[in-house]
Parts: C-alpha cells; structure tokens; sequence
C-alpha cells in the first residue's frame, strides 16, 4: 500500500469517526428531550459531561484530518 492511499484509509476512519460521534450526540440529545422532566442531577452532569468529551474528540479528529489532508495535497 503507498502512502497516498494510507492516508486515504486514515482519512475514511476519520469520518467513520465523526459520523458515529455524531450519532452519539444526537442519542445524548434525544434522551435530555424525552427524559427533561424527570432528569436527576447525576444524568445532566454525565450528558454534559458526554457532550464535552464528545466535542474534545471532534477538536482532535478535525485537527488530525486537516493534517491528512495538508499531507495528500503535498504528494505527488
């Protein structure tokens, strides 16, 4: 396998990535919306808690993308 199709594959999971933490978000979403009534201080502070390390995660997936992507425009 070369290089380029490597980072090709890298850049695939990567989206794999984003779209399953996506998906994450949007149950977390949907259980505050169905479940706001009856919420206990515990689950707002785990869904919060969620969101963030779901949002740190999104941070580093789209900084390592753009550095794959920076690396297949330098290829020949």
């Amino acid at each position: 396998m070369s290089k380029k199709e490597r980072v090709k594959v890298t850049i695939d999971f990567i989206k794999a990535g984003f779209f399953s933490l996506l998906a994450a978000l949007f149950g977390i979403f949907g259980f505050v919306v169905v479940h706001i009534d009856t919420i206990g201080l515990f689950q707002a502070c785990a869904c919060f808690g969620g969101v963030v390390c779901i949002a740190v995660i999104f941070y580093f997936l789209l900084k390592y993308l753009l550095k794959n992507l920076d690396d297949l425009e330098k290829m020949p």
